[in-house]
């Protein structure tokens, strides 16, 4: 007898399967006693696995299923063996006796991250499927083990060749006979039961079980269902797949007709006809047979390749309606667009993943690691490959082929390597395989066929859209590509083209719009007015957007981030082709936007990229604009990025360019991001004056609302040199101003202000109360980095009130914030702030860890927003009152230990042990 296992086994071993039979109606009839069943179920076949040395995976499919491991194959037939034995000797509570269906199939496993994948897992699940209750069955890898090592009290009953509903291959099957238990049982439920001619595929379907369950549902309810699809998609493999998985629904059989050797509808009858094995005589019309031979059968038809032959979508229509017994499942690139007909389109495969755990049970992954197994059976993949493997399945959109032509590369290349050549071009996923269509041979040659059943308007239309990035909407396409609803109807209808209902949005499979812009840039000039079109309509949405932030801030962000993609790239086509007139439209969009999301450091890269497109020194005003819109805002970020003297400078000199022109908007952007940085530096006096002076401007031109902003920035400096009357005297009126427009982003620093008031004059439940509006405010709209500042000052305000507690959890929330967006220094000044909370509950060494991570970090020279000292000033002198709570050894001990740490790592820790 085999020991228990300590871990899971690797290498070749063998997999027994159970679920128990008819167990939905049993929880229908009587679910008390199905409960208990169920425990005794569990206990019972535990107990057997580990008496003969097996390891319970998990469960696998249905709760009362099982997934069990054995290094020996006698030792897993023997389980199974008892396993029916004690099941069969069992009295149940259960209106009926638990009856349980089992396999015991032996293969290579494929272990990866605790969990077991590819087709030895796969196949043992088939098996069992084709068992009934009571028996156990055999795959022909496990009988060649055990056949002169057969346990006592069993025999292996040859059952012979059956074909299972993963197509790869039939599989010789023998029965695992236990004496004394039944050895008779109905014909085991293979694919051999009823009539069929599906043929046998090279490989397993993996990765579309919801899609493949959802088509299964679709039949309920319709007879003529349509997987639409671009090529590669594997509409093919899956409507195979699904005719072997609902075969028992149609006892006259479930046929496969590959429409693709076909020059004409005409010649789809004869196809029909042939792959049901029936003649058609001359005498009769030949449609007229199919017709009556078909009107009595159950049979479930598949119609492969059904796009070259549309007009054979009435014959699909009189099928219907003379023989009710039959059902069809049509694969097209375009639908059939007839009366009954239910689509349901076919999308990419899994390609993303939150983390390395996820990544192994994702769909995309699943099918490369297969692929790249049959191209190198010695290949294996490390976490390290799945940053590259990602960037590959989000290349090819999913797309199966692509990702099975990707992986056939792994021989010869690293994983990242084969991403390096996909990004150069389509041409590297192509395939010099036998056996593998034309129109299937490469990506290329997939869209070629596509391309070739557009017309020459669809040809243009569609290569004109291949201008946009993450999507479109109708509106975009209409007025860039000249697209109606019509042409995308057309495009749609031909799967080129998905639309999202609930998005209302539409979208091109990336490797289809590359293959499309590689036609755009062959038409002379094409590319040139196309593009001019998408830079000229995302300016004028940004404008839009940027003219939305004082009236609804929701709807600015809402029509900005639904075409980023589209934005960022007709920013920078407009910075190439130095058009600075349409640049200019993006900047106060861009800066908003960036800012709530707390991207700050793409956002200095963003706009830093207009700087380099437009020297300095230009006459023309709209280059001076956007130069100093963009100089100014990316100063704006700088300075919360601990850049604040250069921030200041060139807010400061882009506030002076724009003085003279005629922009107010700019010219009052460009003055608060001097306000910013000004609060980093603590040069409050100044900041005073600054946001007074923009306050006059706005005033000055009729705009009480764009007076607001400088108004409350001014407040900020008489925090620091007035009495505290004076600044909350200004932060009341800013915040009726503000609050009457239902603004928000400038409100929560209007709040933030009058909390701290009300913290510097002792109110500190006030103060908790305004800190907690200016969280709940930011969080309306996603506002991060005042989410982050106001729950670092609402756990400080909850420190000065005795509230230990809740004030470290108030201070971990802003870390996770202030961590995620990567600012290092809120974070630095949040564990600055934590540590105090630590001190005054008795956790002094923690404190003076976190601290000395603090101290060593360069970034803590700089203040906080609306502080007076640096945060390494603030750190240390807590540090030195520290000191004497602390033996000598024991805090230089732990100031070793917390300087060895950066504050991101600390703030991980912290964060990690709550």
């Amino acid at each position: 007898m085999s020991r228990i296992l300590d871990s899971l086994p690797d290498g070749v071993v063998t997999f027994l399967f159970t679920d128990v039979e008819g167990s939905t109606r049993l929880w229908e009839e009587a679910p008390g006693p199905m409960f208990e069943a169920l425990k005794q179920h569990d206990e019972l076949i535990s107990n057997a696995v580990e008496a003969h040395g097996g390891v319970s995976v998990k469960p696998r499919g249905e709760g009362d299923s099982r997934f069990v491991v054995f290094r020996s194959a006698v030792d897993a037939t023997t389980a199974a063996a008892e396993i029916q034995r004690r099941l069969a000797g069992s009295i149940w509570p259960t209106p009926r006796p638990i009856r349980v269906r089992a396999s015991v199939h032996t293969g290579a496993a494929e272990l990866l991250m605790g969990d077991y994948y590819g087709s030895a897992v796969n196949r043992a699940g088939r098996l069992r499927s084709i068992a009934h209750g009571g028996q156990t069955v055999m795959s022909q890898s496990t009988y060649e083990l055990v056949r002169d090592q057969v346990p006592d009290g069993v025999a292996l009953v040859d059952m012979g060749p059956h074909r299972l509903k993963d197509l790869v291959r039939p599989e010789h099957v023998y029965q695992v006979d236990v004496e004394g238990l039944p050895a008779n049982f109905p014909p085991l439920a293979s694919l051999d039961v009823t009539p069929n001619n599906l043929p046998v595929q090279l490989t397993e379907l993996i990765g579309r079980s919801q899609d493949l369950d959802a088509a299964a549902e679709n039949l309920m309810t319709t007879r003529l269902l349509t997987i639409l699809a671009p090529g590669g998609t594997g509409k093919t493999r899956l409507a195979i797949q699904l005719a072997a998985e609902v075969a028992a629904n149609y006892p006259d059989g479930s046929f496969f007709v590959d429409l693709a050797p076909l020059d004409s509808a005409n010649e789809m009858v004869q196809a029909i006809a042939e792959a049901l094995s029936i003649a058609l005589s001359t005498e009769e019309d030949p449609k007229a047979q199919l017709m009556s031979y078909l009107a009595s059968k159950r049979q479930l038809l598949v119609l492969d390749n059904f796009e070259r032959l549309v007009a054979g979508a009435d014959l699909v229509s009189e099928i219907l309606t003379n023989a009710p017994g039959i059902t069809i499942v049509v694969t097209s690139r375009i639908k059939l667009n007839v009366a009954s007909e239910t689509v349901q389109a076919l999308l990419g495969l899994e390609s993303d993943w939150e983390d390395s755990e996820d990544a192994f049970s994702t769909s995309g992954v699943q099918l490369f690691l297969d692929a790249a197994r049959r191209a190198d059976s010695s290949f294996t993949m490390t976490v390290d490959d799945l940053e590259p493997l990602g960037r590959i399945l989000e290349t090819v959109g999913g797309m199966p082929l692509g990702i099975e032509l990707a992986a056939a590369w792994v021989d010869v290349l690293p994983v990242g390597g084969i991403y390096t050549e996909i990004a150069k071009s389509l041409d590297f996923l192509e395939s010099e395989a036998s056996g593998i269509p034309d129109r299937h041979r490469s990506v290329r040659a997939v869209f070629e066929y596509s391309w070739a059943m557009l017309s020459q308007e669809e040809r243009n239309m569609f290569s004109a859209l291949s201008v946009f990035r993450g999507g479109f909407t109708r509106e975009a396409a209409e007025s860039v590509a000249g697209a109606s609803i019509r042409n995308l109807a057309n495009l749609t209808s031909k799967s080129l083209v998905v639309f999202d209902r609930e998005a209302g949005r539409y979208s091109v499979h990336e490797l289809l719009r590359q293959y499309a812009e590689s036609e755009l840039e062959r038409r002379d000039g094409a590319l040139n007015e196309v593009a001019a079109s998408h830079t000229w309509f995302f300016g004028s949405l940004a404008a839009r957007s940027a003219e939305t932030i004082s009236i609804d801030e929701k709807e600015a962000l809402q029509i900005l981030e639904g075409d980023l993609d589209n934005v960022r790239t007709a920013w920078r086509r407009a910075l190439a082709g130095r058009d600075a007139s349409t640049a200019v439209m993006f900047v106060k969009a861009l800066w908003f936007l960036y800012e709530i999301r707390g991207w700050h450091q793409a956002a200095v890269d963003l706009l830093g990229e207009a700087l380099v497109a437009f020297p300095d020194g230009s006459d023309d005003e709209a280059t001076v604009k956007v130069r100093a819109g963009s100089a100014a805002t990316q100063g704006w970020f700088l300075s919360h990025l601990g850049q604040a003297t250069r921030g200041a400078e060139q807010a400061e000199h882009a506030v002076d360019a724009l003085r003279p022109l005629d922009d107010l908007t700019l010219l009052l952007l460009a003055n608060e991001c001097h306000c910013a940085a000004l609060s980093y530096l603590s040069r409050w006096e100044e900041l005073q004056r600054v946001g007074m002076e923009g306050a006059e401007i706005a005033r000055e031109a009729g705009d009480l609302l764009a007076s607001a902003d400088p108004y409350v920035w001014s407040a900020f400096g008489d925090l620091r040199v007035a009495p505290p009357g004076v600044a909350a005297a200004k932060l009341e009126e800013g915040d009726r101003i503000l609050a009457a427009a239902g603004e928000h982003r400038a409100r929560t620093w209007t709040l933030f202000g009058l909390a701290l008031t009300d913290g510097m004059q002792g109110r500190h439940g006030d103060a908790i109360v305004r800190f907690e509006d200016v969280v709940e405010l930011a969080k309306e709209i996603g506002y991060r980095r005042a989410i982050q500042a106001g729950l670092q000052y609402l756990g400080e305000a909850l420190v000065n009130a005795g509230d230990f507690a809740e004030s470290e959890t108030a201070f971990l929330e802003s870390l996770a914030v202030s961590e995620d967006m990567g600012q290092s220094l809120e974070v630095a000044g949040t564990l600055t702030r934590l540590a105090s909370a630590y001190s005054q509950t008795g956790e002094e060494e923690k404190a003076v860890e976190v601290l000395a991570s603090v101290l060593a970090d360069p970034s803590t020279a700089t203040a906080l927003l609306a502080e007076e000292s640096t945060v390494a000033a603030t750190a240390q002198d807590l540090l030195d009152e520290l000191r004497s709570s602390l033996s000598g050894d024991t805090f230089e001990a732990a100031c070793a230990r917390g300087s060895a740490l950066s504050v991101q790592v600390t703030a991980k820790q912290l964060l990690a042990n709550t």
